[in-house]
């Protein structure tokens, strides 16, 4: 009897013995390890190209304080020089100020509009980014290339080709005209009001007719 006795405690130590070995095995094998990877940064700056660097961008739009002017703005509209014209009866000739060459305002019993002359280097984009320019101004969804040839006609303003564009929106209208000229882009536009805008047709049209070049190319 003692002789089984002590060969049972045997079987529970070997017993425990194994269990014990293998607990403190288990504690000796790696744990599973999550890794969190960043995302990848995927901004890119682009390299600014020498059109984007010199070449003028369009004033940004009106403001309570006047028109904001880009830098070096003001110097390379100063170069495009002047001109001479004969303001419409009726309409207030304001003082030209900034980069404006010619500001002017008409008011009647439905509204009122301004007239702006501005000149910039090159041709600003081409006549469609231009005139869609006008058109997103007043609400008008953008013109086409194909479009384009019903939204302009044939215009001389002192003496050299233009065109000229009327674009009527809902609650604002434009009436326009772009005039290349030694390198520049001239923009003439009446805008306000649409019953006032086109009511004045006629006197833009004479305001255009007046106007006299600065031409120092010749």
């Amino acid at each position: 009897m003692a002789f089984q006795i002590k060969d049972s405690a045997t079987h529970w130590l070997i017993g425990l013995s194994c269990v014990t070995a293998l607990v403190f095995s288990g504690c000796d094998q790696a744990e599973p390890v999550s890794y969190q990877i960043p995302k990848e940064n995927r901004t890119v700056s682009l390299p600014t190209t020498p059109e984007a660097s010199t070449a003028p961008a369009m004033p940004t739009a009106p403001t309570g304080k006047g028109m904001q002017v880009l830098p070096g703005m003001q110097d390379s509209v100063n170069a495009a020089g002047d001109i001479a014209y004969t303001a419409p009866d009726g309409w207030e000739d304001l003082p030209a100020s900034g980069i404006r060459k010619a500001n002017l305002r008409v008011t009647d019993a439905n509204g009122s509009a301004e007239l702006t002359v501005l000149a910039f280097p090159g041709d600003v984009g081409g006549t469609l980014a231009n005139i869609n320019r006008w058109r997103g101004q007043i609400g008008l969804a953008p013109a086409s290339t194909e479009t384009l040839p019903t939204l302009t006609e044939s215009y001389a303003i002192s003496k050299h080709g233009a065109l000229y564009t009327r674009l009527e929106g809902d609650a604002n209208s434009i009436l326009g005209a772009l005039l290349p000229f030694h390198g520049y882009t001239w923009f003439f536009k009446l805008q306000g009001t649409s019953s006032t805008v086109l009511a004045e047709e006629a006197n833009f049209k004479a305001f255009l007719d007046s106007v006299v070049m600065e031409d120092h190319a010749h």
